[in-house]
């Protein structure tokens, strides 16, 4: 009985691991890149969350835009299970990206 409950659990977090990972929006390598190469980068993605990674400084960024005003986009905060998600993708590389706030640079 407790060994069924344990593959359950088991099952039940690959799937919403999987689910997760396959949600994930675009993510765009950008190595030591300036603001403006970034910005560049962002500006050429189509969907609406476009995710920056960064393996030489070690960093994530989430940009956000909105297609109902053509706005910029826009760095916003990116949730703990998004940036897991990224390090999971990438764990070939043995680097672990942190996040980068939208106020820091």
């Amino acid at each position: 009985m407790n060994n069924k409950i344990k593959a359950t659990l088991v099952s039940l977090s690959l799937l919403f691991t999987s689910t997760s990972y396959a949600a994930m929006s675009d993510i765009a390598v950008c190595n030591d890149c300036s603001a403006q190469e970034v910005k560049t980068l962002i500006d050429n993605e189509t969907s609406a969350n476009i995710y920056v990674v960064d393996f030489v400084n070690r960093t994530a960024q989430k940009f956000t835009s909105s297609d109902e005003n053509g706005s910029q986009p826009i760095a916003i905060a990116m949730s703990i299970s998004e940036l897991n998600t990224i390090n999971q993708r990438y764990e070939y590389r043995k680097t672990h990206l942190r996040a980068l706030n939208p106020s820091s640079k």
